[in-house]
This record gives C-alpha cells, sequence and structure tokens, in this order.
C-alpha cells in the first residue's frame, strides 16, 4: 500500500471519532511519525510504496486509534517548546495552553536571572507529569538548578526517562504529593511553575473519550465541592519554598480564575491564546 492508501485507510477507520479535518491531520501525523519521513511527502510523493513490515505496524496504530487512543500514545512522544517528549499510557498528553505557560515563564525567568545575585538560580515544576515543562525550562536555561515532582509513578517514569539533550545537568525528578509538605532538604526557588489537576467533575461532560477514556484522571480532574485543593496546597509550598523577588505562575481553570487568584497575594490573571483566563502569576 501506499503512502495515500495508508493516509486514507486511517482517515476512514477514525471517521466517526473526530471531524474531517481533524481526523485527516491525525491521519497524515501518524503515517510521517512511525515512518519517520517529512510531512511533506505525502503531499509530494502520495504514491510510495510502504514496505510490509511498516504497513503491518501502520494497521496496527489505525486500530488503535480506531479505538480512541490518542494520537501521541500511537506515537509514543509529543513535541512540546521544540522538544521531542516521550509519553504514552499513565502520563498526561501537553496541551498548547501548557506551552503558553512555558514560554510566559520563560520570558519572566529571563528577567529574574538578569536580575539575581545569587550564585545559583533554581527552578521547580509542581505536578510535573511527563517533565514537559520541566525538560523545557532545562534546555532553555542550562545554568540554571531545574527540579520536577509528581505523584504518579507513571508520570514519574516518564520524567525520568526523556531522551531530551541538554547542554546543563539533567533534572532533578523526585516524587511528592504536592496536597502535603515539602520534602525537606529543597532549595529556595526563584520560578516555581505548575500545571495541577483543575478539571472539575461536572465539566467531564464536554471533554471527548479520547481524552476521558484514555488519559489519567489523576492529573485531570478535582472534585466539585474543593476544586482548588492544588492551589491551596500550592500557596503552601510556594510560601515556603520562593526566593524573595521569585515568581509563581500557574495554569488553571478558566471558569474560576478569580477563587484561584484570590488565594494568592497579589496574583494576576493572564489570558491564552483562546482569550481565556488561564494563568496566573505572582510576584513575592
Amino acid at each position: 500500500m501506499t503512502l495515500k492508501g495508508h493516509i486514507e485507510a486511517i482517515e476512514t477507520a477514525i471517521a466517526g471519532l473526530y471531524p474531517p479535518e481533524e481526523a485527516h491531520a491525525i491521519a497524515v501525523r501518524t503515517v510521517t511519525g512511525l515512518l519517520s519521513v517529512p510531512d511533506y511527502k505525502y503531499l509530494s510523493e502520495p504514491h510510495t510504496e510502504v514496505s510490509e513490515q511498516q504497513s503491518q505496524m501502520l494497521s496496527e496504530a489505525a486500530d488503535r486509534l480506531a479505538k480512541g487512543e490518542p494520537m501521541q500514545y500511537v506515537l509514543g512522544y509529543t513535541w512540546f517548546a521544540g522538544l521531542k517528549i516521550r509519553v504514552g499510557s499513565g502520563v498526561l498528553i501537553p496541551r498548547p495552553e501548557t506551552e503558553q505557560l512555558y514560554e510566559l515563564a520563560a520570558q519572566d525567568c529571563d528577567s529574574l536571572m538578569q536580575s539575581s545575585e545569587d550564585d545559583t538560580f533554581s527552578i521547580l515544576d509542581m505536578c510535573c507529569g511527563s517533565g514537559c515543562l520541566t525538560y523545557a525550562f532545562a534546555a532553555e536555561f542550562p545554568e540554571a538548578h531545574v527540579y520536577g515532582c509528581d505523584i504518579s509513578d507513571a508520570a514519574l517514569g516518564f520524567a525520568c526517562r526523556q531522551r531530551v539533550k541538554l547542554q546543563g545537568a539533567r533534572p532533578v525528578i523526585f516524587k511528592a504529593d504536592v496536597l502535603g509538605d515539602p520534602p525537606a532538604g529543597l532549595p529556595k526557588f526563584d520560578l516555581i511553575v505548575s500545571n495541577p489537576p483543575y478539571v472539575r467533575e461536572t465539566e467531564k461532560e464536554a471533554m471527548r473519550p479520547n481524552v476521558l477514556d484514555w488519559e489519567p484522571s489523576l492529573a485531570l480532574f478535582v472534585p466539585d465541592d474543593d476544586p482548588l485543593k492544588y492551589y491551596r496546597a500550592i500557596a503552601i509550598w510556594a510560601d515556603r519554598l520562593l526566593k524573595e523577588n521569585g515568581s509563581l505562575w500557574l495554569e488553571i481553570n478558566e471558569n474560576l480564575a478569580e477563587e484561584t487568584a484570590a488565594l494568592f497575594t497579589g496574583a494576576a490573571v493572564i489570558e491564552d491564546m483562546n482569550g481565556k483566563r488561564r494563568f496566573i502569576v505572582v510576584k513575592k
């Protein structure tokens, strides 16, 4: 079968799960990603024959996608801030909003580093999941000491085994429950960033099956009667661990922006690329 044939076969297999344009994009990314060929090749050379072994691999991928499994899990990776981040069952797939959180916090980080008088500059990513934010900061700021923590063993497994090439030291990944006290021995941090669980249980009905049935609930959902529990805990960690003149950046539920900001002194709410009140920043 040809490149075009496999793309069309995947489109057909997932037609009932996604709108046509999205199904086409998923099919193209799956085929080109698994075969490690440029995206444009399916346009410039659509009738390129695919080997029998590769065809079998693509057929298995189509079956997985047809069951609703996220494309990123099928590929085994996603792209985040220019980095190839490994993902799979048990770890949250990074969203564009989280990449925007990184971009905003990285700009702030530049300013903090320029004005810092300390010999060491430290960054903490709380609820790090796959480590996408952790490694993005480690790659961009090789002179910084970067830490990431999570409670999920599955997520920590991915975070510890990311294959991102770094100029500086690899980040320190450790297990911690942010709902508890910070572990002893942690340094003070110039920058703390977090994308904790914030989707209320009642908001599930607006989400697609490929998220609900596959991605970890632990990384997504909070109870309706206590939706800000992670932010209250983060406020305690930040009070103890954030340096004077340091910054705290958080991704938040856009429907709870004011309530979340009220937990932090001097918090500013920032909109995302879609005009939703998605982030808060706190300057200590």
